[in-house]
């Protein structure tokens, strides 16, 4: 079960490109990971969404998503700042928002959990938001392109805003009725002339 409107919106854009999705999929590290610790490691995660298209290869066959449905946006820089620092926000460490990415028994437990479900170890890590700030998104490629990340998870990383996913959708759909209901609302837009600007 999708929990917010924005994994509900997620998983209808991949079913529209041909994903079979699952939402919600639980992991967490291994009980003989190394550095497991019972008190930090005993409550799972979740992959928001996880996509499989069977009639891609390559890493872009599978995705993995998680989504991040602050009404403040996403801010590549200071997110970072913060999980490389062990900052804290609203009284909790901000690493914890991003354990696979963070953290090495963690990203393990993840990349498991994907090939477990999928048969393939290789994928797309996809981190969905509302928006990016004007002034950060030339702060993109700081999260897309860190290192620590990329050597961690996979170096498939993404941002990707609910104005890039109403876009694609935008342009791909015609007239005959789309499969989905964000589809749907789409091609209504499109009949009403509102446009989802480039």
């Amino acid at each position: 079960m999708k929990e917010d409107i924005l994994e509900q919106i997620v998983d209808d854009y991949l079913n529209l490109k041909g994903y079979f999705t699952m939402a919600n999929v639980r992991f967490m590290p291994a009980k003989d990971a190394d550095g497991h610790d019972p008190q930090q490691d005993s409550v799972p995660s979740d992959i928001d969404i996880v996509g499989i298209n069977p009639r891609i290869a390559g890493p872009s066959r599978v995705v993995a998503v998680s989504c991040k449905s602050w009404q403040d946006g996403f801010w590549p820089k200071w997110e970072i700042e913060k999980i490389k620092s062990n900052g804290s926000h609203a009284g909790r460490e901000r690493w914890r928002s991003y354990r696979e990415l963070a953290r090495d028994k963690w990203a393990v437990a993840f990349k498991d959990k994907i090939e477990a479900i999928t048969g393939q170890r290789e994928f797309e890590y996809w981190t969905v938001c509302l928006f990016v700030g004007a002034s950060e998104r030339e702060h993109i490629p700081l999260w897309t392109q860190d290192p620590e990340f990329r050597n961690r998870l996979t170096p498939h990383l993404h941002i990707k805003t609910l104005h890039d996913l109403f876009r694609d959708i935008y342009v791909s759909l015609g007239t005959t009725p789309a499969g989905s209901e964000v589809g749907r609302l789409i091609q209504v837009m499109k009949a009403a002339k509102i446009r989802v600007e480039p």
